[in-house]
């Protein structure tokens, strides 16, 4: 009983980091790790990707 006591705690914990992962995605606030100083992080493609103007297929 207390390993699935356990196992539903770490379950409840891994959701609420997801969901809160999304949450900022959805505000726009990303999980960049930059410190603010993107233009000089290797990945900021990944997390600043670039907005295409142009919509013709």
């Amino acid at each position: 009983m207390p390993s699935i006591l356990i196992g539903l705690a770490i379950a409840a914990i891994c959701a609420a980091i997801i969901a809160r992962g999304i949450h900022n995605k959805r505000r726009g606030r990303g999980g960049c790790s930059c410190g603010g100083s993107c233009g000089s992080c290797g990945c900021s493609g990944l997390c600043h990707p670039e907005s295409r103007s142009d919509s013709t297929p």
